[in-house]
């Protein structure tokens, strides 16, 4: 604990008396309640934190409130990054794993979906176990690559590195497969 917050000031008692207009302020920006509970409890973490070389701090409730705004909106750039991220690689493979028939063929969107979401659910599961559970953490299931390492126990830089192999790899095997024609070379062309 720092001395310039911590001592002057029982966090206890200022969550408790500004804890639920913060989560309230909160979950109007983020539109979650689990995520306005994470984030709440990570700007009152965060006041814990605060250097005492600055200066005290004068209004702790607006002080908490301002850290825990902007932790809000750097989670929803995230979010909307993520999302951005997830469509574009999304495309991607939609546009690497080639038709698994000719147009001849009388094979339905859905069967075609089916079949795409199989192939890349085989290319996941063969991924190295550390890759595969960092990219399925941060990647599938939308986790940060703080929230995976923490998760995994790993740094944040080993985290990304996992992501960006597991990615490497996926695209290798995805670019790979054939085509309706078995043609490999048009699937490995169509992706760069």
């Amino acid at each position: 604990m720092v001395a310039a917050v911590s001592d002057a000031v029982d966090v206890e008692e200022l969550y408790r008396v500004h804890g639920r207009r913060v989560r309230w302020i909160v979950w109007r920006i983020v539109g979650n309640a689990q995520d306005a509970d994470d984030i709440t409890h990570a700007a009152f973490e965060r006041l814990l934190q605060v250097d005492g070389d600055s200066g005290p701090v004068r209004n702790e409730g607006a002080f908490v409130t301002t850290i825990a705004t902007n932790l809000a909106r750097n989670h929803l750039r995230h979010c909307n990054t993520v999302r951005r991220h997830s469509a574009a690689v999304a495309h991607h493979y939609s546009d690497v794993v080639a038709p698994f028939a000719s147009p001849a063929d009388t094979i339905t969107d859905e069967e075609r979906d089916t079949a795409r979401r199989a192939a890349l659910s085989e290319a996941i599961g063969q991924l190295p176990p550390k890759c595969r559970h960092a990219f399925v953490l941060c990647k599938l299931k939308g986790m940060t690559y703080q929230q995976a390492a923490e998760r995994m126990g790993i740094s944040i830089h080993m985290v990304k590195k996992h992501v960006q192999r597991g990615m490497a790899r996926l695209a290798e095997h995805l670019h790979g497969m054939p085509d309706g024609n078995g043609d490999t070379a048009r699937a490995a062309n169509d992706a760069g």
